[in-house]
């Protein structure tokens, strides 16, 4: 891998216009509270889909490999630039949901269908999720630098590849990262509109169910590989407008095991549901439409040194498209949801995508 190269922003953000003008692959991305933004160039349009944790690049793989013809995509970094980043005071995007009285009969029908199956105990959760789209005609690079500064912790990135499009987000949400031999994940789940007027949150028995469902998966998975997970307390976590559960769980993890533990995890109960086959088995049949990258995973493998990674949940994240921004959202749905509530959550998650979209679409009525 070249050494990297330091570079002003404006200096580097034209090199990626000129290599987005040639549909080259390339990455973008700051993680959270870093002061550095990072971009990873690839100098062809290969489309590798190996994971192999042996070589430096930068992974994004699907929600379901296979589904929508979408696949694990693995970008070399031919080219490795970075620059300084002080985040700068930003007032904060307050964008509101968008109404959509077609989209909730449908997304109060899909939480209905799942509520069957809940109630039939084929099913203790299942995440479903629904996709609209706005006209995006603003510049793709001030976008996503709007977007890094207005979300400082969270994971921000814009990922263009011709072989798999071009996505870019604000995502809370760790799925595993390793370093010096431990490995790290977060079981974040629950959610709820921030209320800066609260010192401490009243969480319902459905949301401290939903986090302790995801802790306790990932707990399982990892015992089952041998590895001996700690667990932190649980803590509230914020996400832009929302608030999360999560508890951060960590173990010794040898990297011979670390693509099996990735597996193991992937999909999480946060973004799939229980049983996951089961689940995974009803988000296929009974969502209208295919989650591409959405609710995948994402990060870089080796670039900061060897047998040193970081992945993330591909959550808050839109796909541009045909001079549009396509936005994904969802929620988990177990025995206490209510389909109205459910609905109302998904319009709450939007505007955190739709904040940093806020100049560049005209809410159609």
């Amino acid at each position: 891998m070249p050494s990297p190269n330091k570079k002003k922003r404006k200096a580097l953000f034209k090199i990626l216009q000129d290599h987005l003008g040639r549909n080259l692959p390339f990455v973008l991305y700051k993680k959270p509270g870093a002061q550095i933004l990072t971009a990873l160039l690839q100098s062809d349009k290969s489309l590798d889909t190996t994971l192999d944790f042996k070589r430096p690049g930068f992974v994004m793989a699907p929600f379901d490999a296979g589904s929508g013809g979408s696949s694990l995509v693995f970008l070399r970094p031919d080219a490795h630039y970075y620059c300084k980043y002080k985040p700068v005071k930003h007032p904060t995007l307050m964008a509101d949901p968008i109404p959509n009285q077609v989209g909730r009969e449908i997304h109060i029908d899909l939480v209905a269908e799942a509520l069957k199956d809940i109630h039939a105990d084929m099913l203790q959760k299942v995440v479903v999720s629904r996709r609209f789209s706005v006209p995006f005609t603003a510049d793709l690079l001030d976008t996503a630098h709007g977007m890094m500064l207005a979300y400082p912790n969270a994971f921000t990135y814009l990922f263009h590849h011709p072989g798999a499009g071009t996505w870019m987000g604000a995502t809370p949400e760790l799925l595993l990262k390793s370093h010096d031999g431990l490995g790290e994940t977060l079981a974040l789940a629950g959610t709820r509109a921030a209320d800066p007027t609260l010192a401490k949150h009243n969480w319902t028995a459905k949301e401290r169910f939903e986090q302790q469902v995801v802790t306790d998966f990932i707990v399982h998975q990892m015992r089952a590989m041998a590895l001996e997970p700690q667990m932190g307390p649980v803590t509230n976590i914020q996400a832009g407008k929302l608030w999360h559960l999560g508890t951060a769980i960590r173990a010794p993890l040898p990297m011979d095991k670390a693509g099996a533990l990735l597996k193991a995890l992937h999909p999480t109960p946060a973004v799939c549901g229980l049983p996951r086959d089961q689940a995974h088995s009803f988000i296929r049949e009974n969502e209208n439409y295919s989650r591409e990258y959405y609710t995948g995973y994402l990060g870089e493998i080796g670039i900061e040194q060897p047998e040193c990674f970081s992945t993330y949940v591909n959550l808050r994240c839109i796909q541009i498209r045909n001079g549009r921004a396509f936005i994904y959202v969802g929620g988990g749905i177990t025995a206490d949801s209510d389909a109205e509530a459910e609905w109302e959550e998904t319009q709450q998650k939007s505007t955190t995508v739709l904040s940093f979209l806020e100049n560049s679409w005209k809410a159609i009525g």
